[in-house]
């Protein structure tokens, strides 16, 4: 057994007190019978005391297969351990970006594959709580009032249930009675080659516990908070923290509490990132297990699943998630699920890809809503915040209903009051939806036919001053690729006293497979945003329109590719007294095509001469005919055509003291 001291200080009743923390190696494989003077897993955990350190030393190459024993491991109720798969000598954590397969070395395997594991049936307080847990689940790991723990560079393989009856469950990690803490560099129901998939039937549970008096009433609730699965925030090592949950045939991570994050983490997605694995599409998996990718229950505030934006790590703190199928075909109906949110305010989701691989362009099987979005208080950002800091990471890719075999348009549109963005929102919630990248999803938030065309009314009468009068934006027919025209339904400024109406390049896949369908409330089809591209304030200093909903701005310069445009208006509530803003958005706009701006013309200024109230400009590259353009102020207001010709050269009149040019060649900007 190898066991080392040190001194660590932890804060008692009376302040600090010192106390003395061990460093306990593991450094055989074998649970039962360990050879004579070995430490095993087991023995380790048997004594592990507040702030002690578990590593492992097992001489051989590896992988180490550390099978669990009889009864399994002890539930560890101590505060502040931390156990390091990556201590054994030749593993390694993952050196690579989110987006490429994940490279970690794992050399120490906790092999539940034999069914066996910890009861979770652990007592109370008093025989009257509810622990969350009955005696029959177990656990391939489990922590019981513990905090501040860490597990790191471990794989966990099981299976879902325990034999021989296989009713119980099995968990690859468990949590209890408010344990909290990290998990992280982990690989959980996927072997060490990458390839095997042996998961336990939740990857990550934590159920909330109920303190109950003699009669059973409720006294208090404690929720396992503040759980930390992937990253950490401002972590030093994010790469390293990353986890790879796949092969789990019920939910890769499921907790009851407020402030969990899960961050940078592979969720039913194999190492190598373009690979996922679909229970429902498992023949050999027990049938109605799938519950999406990530689950968070009876708290949820302040939930961050994938980029927190706070311009730290924001790049690698990512989730990528497998696709699903609807639960008539044996899955699951959305990807994330928020229940019983108390209220579930500040609930950021943003920068995961969702039904699609790390490249981006390797679609998964996939035809479900990606956020439930329940609970009638509850307040969602599925997106980017617009402010400045990592906008471009934080919007969400997902791609749906894939493949078109699978889902074909006129199956989709066979029910249209069920074609939802989001498939539990009540009218009460409030979602953000800005900066994200949409492909072939159903209309957000939800079905113009849910309700009989009522529920869109009842869901935007919380920021409209009239939502009778309707309640999505419409692009006039008059825009163009100078300028965009149309009008948004007017908020009611008393709560809700700003309107940023985002512009998207719209998305083909959605408005073909949209019209399809052949959903009379849909004439545009699946109508969402693909590109985002700018915003604009309405009634703002760029608002040539002075009319309060209607707008008019100059897109000259504005670069974007593709040639149908759509817009969502965004509605933001007073924020004295709530720290977070918060953004309603409606419905996508319909769309309307105009000619995309060329790419950049080669044409490259040579001189410029000024005489006598003139200005001389010439050129050299490009192609004809061309048009000088100027403005007086840069970036503030439009260019203004003043001449055109097919020759590289031009003179105009001038009045002003200073003036900016550009030359666009053909029908390009340059």
């Amino acid at each position: 057994m190898k066991i080392s001291m040190s001194w660590v200080g932890v804060l008692g009743a009376g302040g600090w007190l010192a106390a003395q923390a061990a460093v306990i190696t593991v450094t055989t494989a074998l649970n039962v019978d360990p050879p004579p003077g070995a430490t095993s897993l087991l023995q380790a955990l048997g004594q592990i005391q507040d702030g002690d350190e578990i590593r492992f030393d097992i001489p051989g190459p590896g992988p180490h297969f550390l099978e669990t024993p009889p009864g399994g491991y002890p539930l560890i109720t101590r505060r502040n351990v931390r156990i390091d798969g990556y201590s054994q000598p030749g593993s390694a954590p993952n050196t690579h970006s989110i987006l490429a397969p994940n490279n970690a070395r794992i050399r120490i395997v906790l092999d539940s594959r034999n069914g066996h594991g910890t009861s979770l049936g652990f007592g109370g307080g008093s025989p009257y709580d509810d622990t969350g847990y009955y005696e029959g689940e177990r656990c391939v790991l489990g922590f019981v009032g513990a905090t501040g723990w860490q597990v790191r560079g471990l794989c966990i393989l099981g299976v879902a249930s325990v034999p021989p009856e296989a009713v119980d469950p099995l968990y690859g990690v468990a949590l209890g009675w408010g344990a909290s803490g990290q998990i992280c560099g982990c690989w959980i129901g996927v072997g060490p080659d990458g390839r095997t998939l042996a998961g336990p039937r939740h990857g990550i549970a934590g159920y909330r516990y109920v303190v109950r008096d003699e009669n059973l009433d409720p006294v208090a609730v404690v929720l396992a908070d503040d759980v930390v699965v992937g990253v950490a925030a401002k972590a030093a090592d994010a790469p390293a923290q990353f986890n790879v949950i796949a092969g789990v045939p019920g939910v890769p991570v499921l907790l009851e509490g407020h402030r969990c994050r899960v961050s940078g983490n592979f969720l039913q997605v194999l190492p190598d990132g373009l690979t996922d694995y679909n229970p429902a599409l498992d023949a050999s998996a027990t049938a109605g297990l799938s519950g999406g990718a990530v689950q968070i229950g009876r708290g949820c505030n302040g939930t961050v699943i994938g980029v927190d934006g706070d311009g730290v790590n924001d790049a690698e703190e990512r989730n990528v998630m497998g696709g699903g199928l609807p639960s008539f075909q044996g899955g699951y109906d959305h990807t994330l699920e928020f229940y019983l949110p108390a209220p579930g305010t500040d609930i950021v989701i943003a920068g995961n890809y969702i039904g699609v691989g790390v490249d981006g362009a390797t679609h998964f099987t996939n035809g479900v809503a990606p956020l439930n979005a329940a609970g009638p208080q509850a307040i969602y950002r599925f997106g980017s915040n617009r402010d400045g800091v990592s906008d471009d990471l934080e919007g969400n890719r997902v791609c749906n209903y894939h493949p078109s075999t699978l889902f074909p348009p006129e199956a989709l549109g066979a029910v249209p009051a069920l074609l939802s963005f989001l498939d539990e929102v009540a009218a009460g919630t409030i979602v953000s939806l800005r900066g994200n990248t949409l492909v072939n999803n159903l209309p957000f938030p939800s079905s113009p036919a849910r309700d009989d065309g009522a529920f869109l009314e009842a869901y935007y009468a919380k920021a409209l001053a009239s939502p009778g009068d309707g309640v999505v934006p419409v692009l006039s027919s008059n825009t163009t690729n100078q300028r965009l025209i149309g009008r948004v339904p007017l908020a009611d400024p008393a709560d809700w006293p700003g309107t940023i109406i985002d512009l998207y390049v719209a998305d083909p896949v959605g408005l073909t497979n949209g019209v399809a369908a052949g959903v009379e409330a849909l004439p545009y089809g699946f109508v969402q945003g693909r590109d985002y591209v700018a915003s604009f304030l309405d009634n703002g200093p760029a608002d040539q329109d002075p009319e309060p909903g209607a707008f008019s701005f100059d897109l000259t310069g504005i670069r974007y590719a593709g040639t149908n445009l759509t817009i969502t208006a965004n509605y933001v509530g007073r924020t004295e007294g709530q720290g977070v803003p918060v953004v309603l958005t409606s419905p996508f706009s319909n769309p309307v095509v105009v000619d995309p701006p060329a790419v950049l013309d080669p044409a490259i200024l040579r001189s410029l001469r000024w005489a006598n109230g003139t200005v001389t400009v010439d050129w050299e590259g490009g192609t004809p005919p061309f048009a000088l353009e100027r403005q007086s102020v840069l970036g503030l207001g439009g260019w203004a055509e003043v001449a055109t010709t097919s020759q590289r050269t031009a003179t105009v009149e001038v009045t002003a003291a200073t003036g900016f040019f550009r030359v666009r060649s053909g029908a390009a900007p340059p």
